[in-house]
């Protein structure tokens, strides 16, 4: 009787040892065969954005696996990537709302529609989706520029390290030299947009421009007014065009009016920045929450905060930086269009 009921007890411990929950990717996952089980299909082939209508896929595959999703506007040229690892797509995580990841905005259009993978050859197609009604415009709390006036902007560089200019209503700043794609570069929305471009030979800086937040149409100080002082609750967005060099980077900087005497003193307040590199092709929507940005760590330069916290309601300016790879040479150049902010959640336009 004493074996039988510790035999029991035994077999109940290794009962409530066992894990209901794989930890890590399944084997088949790691060494299963890549097949295709139900093809990717849509949900609808005509969809009204502006009601709140929405697009979604459907697709089941053997094994999880990198896959990108494809919208593109057969008119505008707009394109959406929706991304994920998923053995069943779904509604709940490939869905289209009308937005965009690369510029322009959708038009009332056809679009196609396919799905690739990182790790396979395979592309998969499924009908293709008309646009009916456009999705409603984006709200933005504040508008920074669409690069339409030069009220406000101002331009540093290097020594000789470019050629600035205004181009019609487009504003440039380019070298001599012709880069990659210069006649095809339109504006990510509008008519305008600020180019910096450069023929690198091995610096870091290449040029900026600087923007006063009394110069915001609207304004009535010397501060962004961003309706709130909570830097997880505000998104600085823009449109970014890459070029596809690889060695481009991308800096933003906002200056911090610390003692509130109306301007910017880099050698007594802050500057909190952040930076990303530009490996893209195309006008790509960028998100940064105002949290993400840091304190300066370049003596002199805004390193100092008055405060010793950041203050999103003192930017009195913001710093938007061409940078290289260190140690890189060769073309480098971004594009910049539709700077904004706003509140809660990211631009989605």
């Amino acid at each position: 009787m004493k074996k039988s009921l510790l035999y029991i007890a035994m077999i109940a411990v290794l009962f409530s040892c066992r894990k209901d929950e794989t930890v890590g990717p399944e084997l088949r996952d790691i060494f299963g065969d890549f097949e295709v089980i139900q093809p990717l299909t849509v949900n609808q082939t005509n969809v009204d954005f502006e009601t709140g209508q929405s697009i979604e896929f459907s697709a089941q595959l053997s094994i999880r696996t990198d896959r990108t999703i494809h919208i593109n506007g057969l008119e505008s040229g707009a394109r959406k990537e929706i991304t994920g690892r998923d053995r069943d797509v779904n509604g709940a995580v490939a869905r289209w709302r009308g937005d965009i990841t690369f510029a322009p905005l959708f038009q009332a259009e056809e679009c196609e529609i396919f799905m690739t993978f990182a790790d396979y050859p395979d592309t998969l197609f499924a009908e293709n989706v008309t646009v009916d009604q456009i999705k409603p415009q984006a709200e933005v709390t504040v508008l920074v520029s669409d690069f339409a006036t030069p009220a406000g902007w101002g331009t540093f560089a290097e020594a000789a390290a470019v050629n600035q200019h205004i181009d019609g209503t487009y504003f440039v700043q380019d070298p001599q030299v012709e880069p990659p794609s210069f006649i095809e570069v339109g504006g990510g929305e509008g008519t305008g947009h600020w180019r910096m471009t450069h023929n690198n030979q091995s610096n870091v800086f290449i040029c900026g421009i600087n923007y006063l937040s009394g110069s915001i149409e609207g304004a009535t100080g010397p501060h962004l007014e961003l309706g709130t002082t909570n830097p997880e609750n505000v998104y600085m967005n823009m449109l970014i065009h890459g070029f596809g060099d690889g060695n481009t980077r991308f800096s933003v900087g906002l200056q911090e009016d610390d003692n509130l005497d109306g301007s910017y003193d880099r050698f007594t307040e802050g500057t909190y920045n952040t930076e990303i590199l530009v490996n893209w092709v195309g006008w790509k929507v960028v998100s940064i929450p105002l949290s993400d940005f840091n304190l300066s760590t370049v003596g002199g330069f805004g390193n100092i905060d008055g405060t010793g916290q950041q203050d999103i309601d003192r930017i009195v300016s913001m710093e938007f930086l061409l940078l290289a790879a260190e140690g890189s040479t060769g073309f480098v150049g971004y594009g910049l269009d539709y700077v904004n902010f706003t509140q809660f959640t990211p631009w989605n336009p």
